[in-house]
């Protein structure tokens, strides 16, 4: 079974990280101060000398990838396998995200006028259309998916949960792309981010609990 630190979406992904932020290093004064951190109306509320905040992400993108690593040499091999197809696109999907935002700080450390919050809007809507629609090729495994007492006791509860809660998280997920163009950054535009992926997963955390009392939604 090939790692899935050696895939090519992870090498890629990775490279892409570290090349924006080797030209960040090269191409922004060191005493610029970079944005780090955005508030919920889009405003950049935090900043940090250069150095460290280019750091920033590769750092979080090395502790991913470690944890990947031991989950993948210490965790039951059928576990890893059950899971795989989950794992992948999430590990994958999140250094997507840290790559874009990566870039995007540069660019603002460029002098570039962008976004960030639209960014991660747009970003987070992807994430929850690719994770959406590998959830129900998952097996049950104690490493990735919907790891509920219900969910890991029966394959059926394990597999009506994930078909539920992946295309829940499709249809959201490309809603909230559409958002992320459509609405100004703002108060309303972070809360159909966070919904977007909260939304689906609560009320897939619902239904696997009704379905494991022998009841259906919507039924008496």
């Amino acid at each position: 079974m090939t790692s899935l630190l050696r895939s090519p979406a992870i090498l890629v992904l990775t490279g892409i990280l570290l090349s924006a932020t080797i030209a960040g290093f090269l191409a922004i004064p060191p005493e610029t101060l970079l944005p780090i951190h955005w508030g919920p109306d889009g405003t950049a509320d935090a900043f940090w000398p250069r150095n460290r905040a280019l750091f920033l992400a590769p750092v979080a993108v090395a502790l991913i990838l470690t944890l990947s690593a031991f989950a993948e040499r210490f965790a039951p091999k059928p576990e890893i396998r059950a899971g795989r197809h989950v794992t992948a696109v999430t590990v994958s999907g999140i250094l997507a995200l840290f790559a874009a935002i990566q870039t995007v700080i540069v660019l603002i450390g460029l002098g570039f006028d962008l976004s960030m919050s639209r960014v991660i809007a747009f970003g987070m809507g992807l994430l929850a259309i690719v994770v959406g629609n590998v959830l129900p090729k998952s097996q049950p495994n104690s490493l990735a998916g919907m790891r509920l007492p219900w969910t890991l006791k029966d394959a059926k509860n394990w597999r009506a949960t994930h078909r539920l809660t992946g295309g829940l998280m499709v249809a959201t997920g490309a809603l909230q792309v559409a958002l992320s163009l459509a609405l100004p950054t703002g108060m309303l535009l972070a809360f159909t981010t966070v919904a977007a992926m909260v939304g689906p997963v609560s009320i897939g955390c619902l239904y696997s609990y009704s379905f494991s009392r022998g009841r259906r939604p919507g039924t008496p």
